[in-house]
């Protein structure tokens, strides 16, 4: 057998090149569930620049004219809708001895495989792909050299693309694409209605082609998601009528309600905190993948200016967001505030990922409780990590060669992650 020593630079560029095609397709790949559950339209391929052509109507239906009077048309214009996807970066810095470890061969095979760097390696690109996920709405590359520390993004997101649109003048009140809205505050009591009644008043102001829409998607936070289906609830003294949808067969946040069928409300903790509404039809939201672009990649680098152990991963792929058409048929917010909940992509970040080989198998608490992926460690944080089987199920050892359950790890102020690893 083998003796169990550091896998060597090219096996960790070989299970780097196994994580390629995850990482190219971003977001997309790591929340495939919330990309369908938000009805977000993901575009992939040579796509460095896709543009699609909306048009913007002026005036209304034409009418029927008298015989010898003249009655002016004017159609509207055509708008050309770029979507530029851009390179992303991330970089996480570990150590080799977390990929030490007996070559698994084959059987049959004279290929080996490494099972405990792989599963190291998993968590690097979980977190990468919550970082994509996250600038989904507020990335916004404009803070890559004056935002604070954890607010740097990696592409422009779907609230960046509308904040550029409200300077260009293609969304606003004369438009029709910018309606003002009450407050929506969370009911205070089993007869507040407020909420509800603001909603009704802002959808009653759409453009009448929007309200017309076969389905109309309402973007809203969590909590204001929750206020809107309590007030919902409120109007009929607690017979709510709220449907909550399903997506591939999981119960999700999206709701219905009988008044507006075709209307699905669709809150989400990284749409932001607030009460600001976005309706738009569905897959107007388009996320851009150039999945065939050989940038995308996870270089691997031994050795730092202070340890020749060190290991970097520099994980890069193309992204990119748009609104596809902002015009009032199609799209309309309300006036209300919203503010980044959390935006991740720095990768100075001092994330420490902690994660199960399988979360089937068994659970990692950190300090007691369940991993956060996006908490910030200082530099000489202690920490208790603890590793629990479920079932039958055992514990093997962590991804930093560790064997008891529960240890306790430094953290050192840079990315860094470990791994419990379970088998049946």
């Amino acid at each position: 057998m083998a003796k169990a020593e550091f896998i060597g630079l090219h096996a960790l560029t070989h299970i780097a090149d196994q994580f390629t095609p995850q990482i190219i397709m971003g977001a997309s790949y790591f929340r495939p569930e919330e990309m369908d559950r938000l009805h977000i339209k993901v575009i992939s391929g040579i796509q460095f620049r896709n543009t699609a052509t909306v048009m913007a109507r002026k005036g209304g239906t034409t009418r029927r004219k008298v015989v010898g009077k003249k009655v002016d048309n004017p159609i509207g214009f055509l708008k050309e809708r770029v979507l530029t996807a851009k390179q992303t970066m991330n970089r996480f810095s570990d150590n080799q001895d977390n990929y030490v470890e007996t070559p698994y061969q084959v059987e049959g095979s004279s290929d080996y495989s490494y099972p405990m760097s792989e599963a190291a390696f998993k968590a690097i690109t979980a977190t990468y792909g919550e970082d994509l996920f996250a600038n989904l709405f507020h990335g916004d590359l404009a803070n890559d050299e004056n935002g604070e520390k954890g607010a740097l993004s990696l592409f422009d997101g779907f609230l960046t693309c509308i904040k550029h649109d409200v300077e260009d003048g293609l969304i606003s009140e004369a438009m029709g694409n910018l309606v003002n809205c009450d407050a929506i505050t969370a009911p205070t009591s089993s007869t507040d209605t407020a909420a509800w009644d603001a909603f009704c008043a802002w959808q009653q102001k759409w453009n009448g082609s929007l309200k017309n829409q076969l389905k109309v998607i309402v973007y809203c936070s969590t909590k204001t998601g929750t206020a809107l289906a309590r007030a919902y609830a409120n109007v009929w003294h607690g017979n709510q009528g709220v449907r909550y949808l399903q997506v591939n067969g999981i119960e999700t946040y999206n709701f219905t309600v009988p008044e507006y069928p075709n209307i699905e409300f669709a809150p989400s903790d990284i749409y932001g905190e607030g009460d600001k509404l976005i309706a738009t039809i569905p897959e107007n939201f388009q996320y851009g993948v150039n999945s065939e672009d050989s940038r995308s990649k996870i270089s691997v680098k031994l050795g730092s200016d202070t340890d020749n152990l060190d290991i970097t991963f520099q994980v890069e792929s193309i992204q990119g967001a748009r609104l596809l058409n902002p015009f009032a048929s199609a799209f309309c917010m309300s006036n209300g505030t919203l503010v980044e909940k959390v935006v991740l992509g720095d990768f100075t970040r001092a994330i420490f990922a902690v994660s199960a080989n399988d979360d089937a198998l068994g659970t990692v608490t950190v300090n007691s409780a369940a991993p956060d992926p996006k908490k910030d460690y200082a530099a000489n944080e202690t920490l208790t990590l603890k590793a629990t089987p479920k079932g039958s199920n055992k514990f093997v050892k962590w991804s930093n060669g560790k064997t008891t359950p529960e240890i306790t790890v430094v953290t050192t102020g840079y990315p860094d992650a470990i791994v419990a690893l379970f088998s049946k």
